[in-house]
């Protein structure tokens, strides 16, 4: 415990170095699991046992036992696919810990000279692994996740050293608030030795509560919370320069009608993916999002879907189980 206490002190002053940029490593803003990607992207007060959500905030790893595994496949647009794994593991004393594996596959490339000559082609991934551990102390969680951040493009490659640290707080049985400081680090390779990529470091804030009587739970959570001005939309056209906007695109927001254990539906809303992909004079859905849940004996699964454009969005399917019950499921 007091190892991660030190993390969590002196971690984010590396963070803060990196607000400048946006244009390395972006795959990291990629959503990891159906659940946050039906909750309007990202979810990360949602600390229930669901070892997807670590991908979120490392601190719910509280909630979750040894032996759970996740896996996902999101088809991305221009035949890109997205992958996410993640299992959890008791390590003796130390207790429950997790790791999780992110990949992003960009496809073949046809690879050409100066001159327009054929020279084949080549493939561009990305990857980051993590691996994260919480405790808990009273109606306080703290949880922290070390991450390796890897992008190739044929032979070059880029690789950062980065961490999540994240915070619960149970108000309420129903009802939790958490912090996330995600992607403190930095870079210690990079495909050339001209310019390093900015890491997309960012701070988050969010809740979850369910009213006693109603079967719906609210999910509310704040992004961008280092970014001041949104510089680089508010310079194209000038569309969402008024207050309220502004506010608007740093909140995501998601409902869970729980129908019953085994059966939910999910709705979100995005306010900033809408104002960013919306065409000039109309909206097509985008920043809108669904998904539904079953759980067939202990097999939970997630079907999801994010509206990026009027043209479509993207899906979301993943399982998620626990290895302790498979006798109980045969």
């Amino acid at each position: 415990m007091r190892i991660i206490i030190l993390i969590a002190c002196f971690v984010p002053l590396i963070g803060w170095a990196q607000v400048g940029g946006q244009l390395g490593y972006q795959s990291l803003n990629l959503t990891s699991n159906a659940r946050a990607a039906a909750l309007g992207g990202t979810a990360i007060s949602l600390a229930d046992g669901d070892i997807s959500q670590f991908f979120e905030n490392p601190a719910i790893l509280d909630s979750v036992g040894a032996k759970n595994i996740f896996i996902q496949i999101n088809p991305y647009f221009a035949d890109i696919s997205v992958y996410s794994g993640a299992y959890s593991f008791e390590v003796g004393s130390l207790g429950v810990f997790a790791a999780g594996l992110n990949y992003v596959n960009y496809g073949s490339f046809e690879m050409t000279d100066e001159f327009g000559n054929d020279l084949g082609t080549f493939q561009a991934q990305d990857y980051t692994f993590q691996i994260g551990k919480a405790h808990t102390v009273g109606p306080f969680t703290l949880g922290a996740s070390l991450k390796v951040a890897h992008s190739s493009i044929d032979t070059y490659g880029s690789t950062a050293i980065l961490m999540d640290i994240g915070g619960v707080f149970r108000i309420r049985n129903n009802w939790s608030v958490s912090m996330v400081f995600e992607n403190m680090g930095a870079t210690i390779s990079d495909f050339t030795t001209l310019e390093s990529p900015s890491i997309p470091f960012d701070v988050k804030l969010g809740t979850s509560f369910k009213p006693q009587y109603m079967p719906l739970r609210f999910t509310i959570t704040t992004t961008n919370l280092v970014n001041e001005n949104f510089a680089l939309e508010e310079g194209d056209g000038g569309r969402s320069n008024k207050s309220v906007d502004k506010v608007l695109k740093r909140l995501n927001f998601g409902t869970e009608v729980l129908l019953s254990k085994n059966f939910q539906l999910l709705v979100g809303y995005n306010h900033k993916r809408k104002q960013e992909l919306r065409l000039e004079n109309i909206g097509g859905g985008a920043g809108f999002s669904y998904g539904i849940m079953v759980q067939i004996k202990r097999i939970e699964l997630r079907f999801s879907r994010a509206t990026f454009h009027s043209a479509g969005g993207t899906s979301f399917i993943s399982l998620r189980t626990d290895f302790n019950d498979f006798k109980k499921i045969l």
